[in-house]
């Protein structure tokens, strides 16, 4: 076995082993359609928000019934119910009063859901279906839109195309070189070469997207099929073109990769280097790119390893006995154009600036870089964007969210305040609709909690106070009459003289207890006088005696028996009277203490009566002060009502309580409340100039009113359709203005370098112009043809590739000449039109395969590279035959 043949055995086996390996590394498709799906410019990535999406539900015939809001009421409670499950982090519906003003249509027959995920959902682009499950309800026209869902849908759509291209591309390329070149086995190795290719680049651009985080969106995945597919053929049927006249002659196709494979490689440098450099750029899409360096890396490497083993291998069987085979069919085209700009280069140079100069009458009109316009209409994200746009304002399907992000909570009463004067200013710039915040969560100021409410409030119950002063002082005035009235000093004599009746009882008393007492002795000394006079009567000498004297005896003890009995009578009576006294005599004193006492507390009230008096004599006075310093304070309020001051929102910690504000919260606040939310809703085309322009001023009005507060150091961001196309326009134009100058000047240096002459201006010169008149006429006529203006993809996708093809013709003429005569130049030009049928034909298989996809960017994209390729296909070899004479001939 020959060395050559071991080396082409080897590159077999490496390139098996290469591809099995790049083919593991490829990610899984669902994983990866929301990789580039979700795409940002880089310089908001960091800030980027969590994804939303919006469900409407919409009654074409008219207002929603009662059945059919009921109908909506069990689908968001589906959306509740697995709301964990969907990653889902707030809902936002109708049911809510705070939102029920701006999700509800003024016809009352749309009503929108607004789903706001988590920020780590990665799978947003496979729920959407599921949601659409969960909310479809019979007798309700649903769809789920929004600017995230727009995305998802044109990321698909995009990826659909690009596989319908590559299926196009892959039949036509088969059927064309199988007829031109007489085989069967030549087109399926091109198939079979491009698809390799395609398979290495996308493994190695994904694994780069993977690891390294480099740029990766959907329409990278388009330029790797473009050239894959739709420019590597055309090269391999060069290639065939050369291989079908030389079959038998293997030793000739040897010495064509000896001798091609340095000119090739030359020629593919600046095309890599100015892949590479693309990511540099600022633009999303732009950086995207860079994976042409790497399409183009490997297609040369299967053209120069792989394309001549399965040649060595197949042999004879790659093409049918005969002569049938060969193909050397050619045009003039390029020989009549350089011969007529050599004969009349004055003529032909006037003409070439007419052409180029009436690019400048052209009116150019600005990108079109909305989301929406290349999503089919058949898409149900862009029909229900649609419906959104029919009954609300026009950028409610994709509103700018600023987000305040603080070090601490910004729920205190001083943060509420400024959100609240920043919603109301945000208000009053140009083509802003409506704002909603958590201060003004329905679009309109919270009346109840500003401060010329509750200092209304305050008024009131000032006036209340005033009132109750005003009883106050009465009743102090009622009461001080009331004690007047008292007269507590004659009650206090007639305690006196109480007093002294109650101590004259006493000793009247004291006397009768005396008088009873000399009474018991009296009675006593009779009964002892009665005992005598009966001793007497019985004795035997009174016996004896005289009649008469005890006559007078017995008469003496009979009066004094009725005396006795008297004064025994009177003895009781007596003692009944002093055993009165004595309990008289004893309530007397109980009667002297209480009566002190009261004397006492008398006394005692009488002094704080007199207090009191003076009390109240002062609390009127001060009643009366009050009541003047209320006139004065309401005086003063009537003043402040009149100031700006009063328009402020005055939010307490018990305001917040409350579900209407509880419902704000949750809607508008992330990170325990450290970051607050403000939607805008524009009046104009989210993606329009004017929309950019609004951003603008409303970053100024925000910046302005945060200056000087308390939410002067919080970081401000800014999230939405508006933002996404403002930043992708500033780096688009920031990426022209300093990128592309560097660019064109390297490709110009390095051709001048290959050159050494003014070919490689001439050359440069030709080739932009012709791009830019191009994409000038598609960009006027795309509103008339297309009915849609320029899509912002077009110029940076249709660009690179028309570079990359055009700069693929001009680097090999530059080394067939290396500064010769203008004769030679003009030769090398000439010597390209044995190919230039066959490019041509081949040429219009990719273009036409962007076309059958009746995607606008990639209708377009073929548009642009058309005409452009049509005009340079014109003024190159004209103006550089021209050119190169005037320079260099004598005239």
């Amino acid at each position: 076995m020959t060395k050559t043949k071991k080396l082409k055995i080897t590159s077999l086996i490496s390139w098996a082993i290469i591809l099995i390996g790049l083919i593991i590394l490829l990610p899984n498709s669902l994983t990866w359609n929301n990789r580039y799906s979700q795409q940002l410019p880089a310089d908001t990535s960091t800030s980027r928000q969590a994804p939303e999406a919006t469900i409407v539900y919409t009654n074409p015939n008219g207002a929603l019934s009662s059945k059919q809001k009921k109908a909506i009421q069990g689908s968001e409670e589906k959306l509740n119910a697995n709301k964990k499950f969907l990653g889902v982090q707030a809902i936002e519906s109708g049911n809510d009063s705070n939102a029920a003003h701006r999700l509800d249509s003024q016809d009352k027959s749309t009503e929108l859901t607004v789903l706001r995920f988590k920020k780590n959902q990665n799978q947003f682009h496979i729920l959407i279906p599921q949601i659409y499950s969960l909310v479809h309800t019979k007798g309700i026209t649903t769809y789920v839109t929004g600017n995230d869902v727009l995305q998802v849908a044109r990321a698909q759509v995009i990826q659909t195309a690009t596989k319908i291209m590559i299926g196009i591309c892959s039949v036509l390329f088969v059927v064309a070189i199988g007829i031109i070149f007489r085989s069967i086995l030549a087109p399926l190795i091109a198939l079979l070469l491009s698809g390799i290719t395609y398979l290495a680049s996308l493994s190695i651009a994904t694994s780069a997207a993977h690891f390294l985080n480099s740029p990766y969106t959907a329409q990278t995945d388009l330029v790797l099929a473009i050239i894959s597919f739709g420019i590597f053929p055309i090269v391999i049927a060069i290639f065939y073109r050369f291989y079908s006249n030389h079959f038998d002659d293997l030793q000739a196709v040897n010495d064509f990769y000896k001798t091609s494979w340095l000119p090739s490689l030359i020629t593919v440098i600046p095309l890599i280097i100015t892949g590479s450099a693309l990511l540099l750029a600022r633009n999303e899409l732009l950086r995207s790119l860079w994976v042409v360096a790497v399409t183009l890396i490997l297609g040369w490497l299967v053209f120069y390893t792989l394309m001549p083993a399965l040649i060595s291998f197949i042999d004879d069987l790659f093409f049918w006995p005969g002569s049938a085979r060969k193909f050397s069919s050619s045009i003039s085209f390029w020989h009549f154009n350089t011969t007529v700009g050599n004969k009349y280069p004055i003529i032909t140079m006037v003409g070439i600036f007419i052409i180029i100069g009436s690019g400048l009458l052209i009116k150019s009109k600005p990108l079109n870089w909305s989301v929406a316009k290349d999503t089919p209409f058949s898409s149900q994200a862009k029909i229900g964007a649609n419906v959104i746009t029919s009954h609300y304002a026009t950028g409610r399907v994709a509103p700018i969210t600023i987000s305040l992000t603080d070090k601490t909570a910004v729920t205190n009463t001083q943060d509420l305040a400024i959100i609240n004067q920043l919603t109301q200013k945000l208000k009053s710039v140009s083509n802003v609709a409506a704002v909603y915040s958590v201060a003004q969560p329905a679009g309109t100021p919270l009346s109840n909690l500003y401060v010329n409410q509750q200092l209304q409030t305050i008024t009131n119950q000032l006036a209340a106070a005033n009132l109750n002063l005003t009883e106050t002082q009465n009743s102090l005035k009622t009461s001080e009459k009331k004690l007047k009235n008292l007269k507590l000093s004659s009650t206090l004599k007639d305690l006196s003289a109480s007093i002294k009746n109650l101590n004259a009882i006493g000793s009247q008393s004291s006397q009768v207890a005396s008088q009873a007492d000399n009474l018991t002795s009296d009675i006593a000394t009779i009964e002892e006088q009665q005992v005598s006079i009966d001793n007497l009567l019985n004795s035997r000498s009174l016996t004896q005696g005289s009649k008469a004297m005890r006559q007078v005896l017995t008469s003496l003890k009979a009066h004094n028996r009725n005396l006795l009995s008297d004064l025994k009578t009177l003895h009781h009576n007596v003692k009944v009277v002093s055993s009165n006294n004595a309990v008289i005599a004893e309530n007397i004193s109980q009667v002297e203490e209480d009566q002190q006492t009261v004397s006492d507390d008398f006394k005692d009230a009488n002094a704080a009566i007199q207090s009191t008096k003076t009390a109240l004599t002062k609390d009127s006075k001060n009643v009366t002060i009050a009541q003047q310093n209320l006139a004065t304070d309401r005086n003063y309020l009537n003043e402040l009502s009149k100031s700006g001051i009063v328009s402020t929102l005055y939010m307490t910690g018990a305001d917040l309580k409350t579900a209407p504000i509880k419902n704000a919260l949750n809607q508008f606040n992330q990170a325990k409340n450290k970051t607050t939310t403000i939607s805008i809703i524009l009046n104009k085309n989210p993606s329009s100039t004017a929309g950019m322009a609004t951003l603008k001023q409303l970053d100024t009005t925000t910046r302005s009113t945060l200056q000087g507060t308390s939410l002067a150091k919080s970081k401000v961001t800014y999230a939405g359709e508006t933002v996404l196309v403002t930043n992708q326009k500033q780096a688009f134009k920031h990426d022209v203005t300093h990128l592309l100058p560097w660019l064109l000047g390297f490709l110009i240096l390095y051709l001048f370098v290959m050159s050494r002459s003014l070919f490689a201006i001439y050359a440069s010169v030709t080739l932009f112009a012709a791009y830019w008149l191009g994409y000038r006429l598609i960009n006027l006529l795309s509103a008339s043809l297309l009915k849609e203006s320029m899509l912002a993809d077009v110029p940076m996708v249709s660009g690179i590739l028309f570079i990359c093809v055009n700069l693929a013709l001009i680097i090999p003429i530059i080394l067939q000449t290396a500064r010769s005569s203008t004769s030679q130049y003009l030769n090398a030009i000439s010597s390209f039109d044995k190919v230039l049928g066959l490019i041509g034909i081949l040429s219009l298989i990719p273009l036409l395969a962007l076309g059958f996809t009746q995607l606008l960017s990639f209708i377009q994209i073929a548009l642009v590279f058309l005409i452009a390729e049509i005009i340079w296909a014109f003024v190159f070899p004209l103006g550089i035959s021209s050119a190169l004479h005037i320079t260099y001939d004598e005239i």
